[in-house]
């Protein structure tokens, strides 16, 4: 039904007049093939959701054009390909900037004696704020901090709803900082909440 529509051109004008329902006609009809297009460029669920939503977000952003279209099928096909270009693209460049910070704090920190015992020393201060935590504290900031695990990792992994990640890791982030703050370990403070430890 809504392939009739769309090729006799009345789904997208009425979209384009602000008609809700037909563009949730529309999102029905292409949403899992935008998803498909998403899953097989960027290989992750998440982007591939957030790829769904933002060729959506967009279509109805720019809805009065949407009559100058010709042919919606290959036009949407394209969108949904450069957005997830666009987002590998960011992922590479995240990638990149993360290796190179971590590249530069290398070769500002060194690798003699001295630098070894500092970093000794850290490690003992951060298992000991570690300790502090609570057992499910501890693990869901080992988790996201030490490990780089998401949020919805973590709650797959753990079997908690991702709002429950979100406080305890919340109120480990706090206790942390709070402990590393009044032993004056800024550095290895900046590093915890960058997540490059």
């Amino acid at each position: 039904m809504a392939a009739y529509f769309l090729k006799n051109g009345c789904l997208l004008t009425n979209i384009a007049n602000d008609n809700e329902r037909a563009f949730e006609v529309l999102f029905n009809t292409y949403k899992d093939r935008i998803y498909s297009i998403a899953m097989l460029l960027t290989q992750n669920k998440a982007y591939s959701e957030e790829i769904v939503q933002d060729v959506f977000t967009r279509i109805w952003k720019f809805r009065k054009k949407l009559t100058e279209i010709e042919n919606f099928d290959a036009w949407i096909t394209t969108v949904a390909r450069h957005r997830s270009l666009t987002v590998l693209k960011q992922i590479a460049t995240e990638n990149i900037n993360k290796r190179a910070f971590l590249q530069s704090l290398k070769q500002i920190c060194g690798t003699d004696t001295e630098h070894n015992i500092q970093q000794k020393e850290l490690q003992i201060l951060l298992c000991d704020a570690l300790n502090r935590l609570t057992p499910q504290q501890r693990r869901i900031f080992e988790l996201s901090r030490l490990q780089g695990e998401d949020r919805h990792t973590i709650s797959r992994t753990l079997g908690l709803s991702p709002a429950t990640v979100s406080v305890h890791l919340t109120i480990a982030l706090r206790t942390v900082r709070s402990f590393l703050h009044k032993h004056q370990y800024e550095t290895l403070l900046l590093c915890i909440f960058i997540s490059v430890l």
